[in-house]
């Protein structure tokens, strides 16, 4: 049976629209992300190809906590995704990603969410332009210790 979301009037309230897991960052989580994204994109209403979309734009925003902020490491990744419906009926799709890892690993990537700017195509170094393409927002945040990333995506749009 597919699920559509109008099957669901109260999502961000229930569990259905939420799923949350803690991650190791050294080892292979892209699989865990994926299940976790494809089950929270199905139940929110959205296509394969935007879930895929939606997937791959996580994958690497994990990939660069992994790398740049844990420098390959292990290290401890907190992982949320849940439904959000606004007051005017439009749904969103949030994913929170919390590390432990120092500010300072994260400053470069802070920069080019601030100013993305027009760089020379290189290999590398292209994922952030993906993962705004794909998203309607990237935050990040600074904590006392460790860091705050929020992807937010509106279910209904098309990309």
């Amino acid at each position: 049976m597919n699920t559509t979301s109008e099957q669901y009037n109260n999502l961000d309230g229930s569990q259905i629209g939420k799923m949350q897991c803690q991650l190791n960052s050294y080892y292979d989580a892209e699989y865990v992300l994926r299940s976790i994204v494809y089950v929270i994109t199905t139940r929110a209403g959205m296509d394969d190809k935007h879930s895929n979309r939606v997937a791959l734009a996580v994958d690497e925003l994990y990939a660069n906590i992994a790398k740049h902020g844990y420098d390959g490491k292990p290290g401890r990744v907190e992982f949320d995704a849940r439904i959000h419906k606004e007051a005017d009926g439009q749904a969103y799709l949030y994913f929170t990603f919390r590390d432990y890892a120092d500010h300072a690993a994260h400053e470069k990537l802070k920069a080019l969410i601030n100013d993305p700017g027009e760089k020379p195509l290189t290999p590398g170094g292209r994922g952030l332009m993906m993962i705004s393409a794909v998203m309607d927002r990237l935050e990040h945040r600074a904590l006392a210790v460790g860091n705050y990333w929020c992807l937010v995506c509106r279910c209904g749009r098309n990309i």
